[in-house]
Formats: C-alpha cells, structure tokens, sequence
C-alpha cells in the first residue's frame, strides 16, 4: 500500500552551468504526473521547464524552502501548499486525490481553508466539505477520504512531507522508504 503513495526524488543534479539551487533558500518543487516524481529546481530552471510543457498543461508545483539551521520543523509555505491543492484538482488520478486530502488537512490545520456546511447531495456524502475564507464567493470543495491502512500512517506522513518540504533526513538507497 506505501508503493501506492511513494513521491520518487529524482536525485539528478541540474545540469545548467552556474545553477544556484544547492545554495538557494528557496526553490520550485515540481511533481511529475503520474510518475509521481519530485525534482526541485531553481527559479530560471523553473521558467525553462514551464516553457516546455504543453499548453494546457501546467506543471504540478510549489514553491519549497529549505530549513533554518536549528530548526525541527520543515518550512511551509502556505501560499504553495494552496496553490498545489488547487493544482491537484485537475489531475484525474487516485494518488493525486489522496495528496490533495492530505493537503487539505494541512490547510485545515494552519486555518487556510475552513469547513463549511454541505449544500449538495455530493458534499454530503464527502468527507470533507471546504471553503475559503478569504474568498466566500468560491463554491465549497468536496473531498473523499482516501482509503488507508493505519499502520501506513507515519509512512504516509514521511512521503507528504518529503514532498512539500525538507522534511529530516532521506533514506538512502535500499532502505524502506528510499526512492
């Protein structure tokens, strides 16, 4: 079940001359579909590959920074974790919905999003039901829990980290969790 849920880390280093992403505070993190692939990029290299997608098509990305020496928590910014969930929801695939709930919690959580009262049959039958306060105007989301075994709950909570910030150590190669 993990497998299922697994965000790869493409480990390659760019290959532009002069690529400031190993210094950079922050950076974009780019979530290839459906290999559901993390690479992070630096602004220009960002831009480059924007260019290249079909029209259309925009890239499933957010904007990621790198901790503070010291610091036990993973930075997160909520501005990209908003933007991410509003990107997933165009994309039709069952691990896309999974990582958009779990989003949506977190957005719960910091006070992004809010519940709201169900107005439909569907939203009724959600397991979540969100709005955004800053924008009243917007039809409320409806979001299905996805199905999981409990006992991958930490792994689950390691790959969204992973995915949307630094998030501790990597496992290396070979070891549970390594990509």
């Amino acid at each position: 079940m993990v497998e299922d849920w697994k965000i790869q880390r493409d480990r390659a280093a760019c290959t532009r001359p002069g690529c400031p992403l190993p210094t950079s505070r922050s950076y974009f993190a780019v979530l290839h579909w459906p290999a559901c692939v993390r690479s992070d990029m630096c602004d220009a290299c960002f831009q480059d590959h924007e260019r290249r997608c079909p029209a259309g098509e925009p890239p499933i990305f957010w904007r990621a920074f790198r901790k503070l020496s010291g610091s036990k928590e993973p930075a997160l910014d909520l501005h990209s974790l908003r933007a991410l969930f509003d990107r997933l929801a165009s994309v039709a695939d069952d691990r896309a919905r999974a990582l958009r709930y779990f989003c949506a919690l977190l957005l719960l959580r910091k006070r992004v999003l809010r519940m709201v009262p169900a107005r439909t049959a569907e939203q009724e039958r959600a397991d979540l039901v969100l709005g955004d306060p800053k924008n009243k105007e917007a039809p409320p989301v409806a979001l299905f829990a996805p199905a999981i075994d409990l006992s991958d709950l930490s792994a689950l909570k390691d790959e969204l980290m992973a995915a949307i910030g630094e998030g501790g150590a990597t496992p290396a190669e070979g070891e549970p969790g390594a990509g």
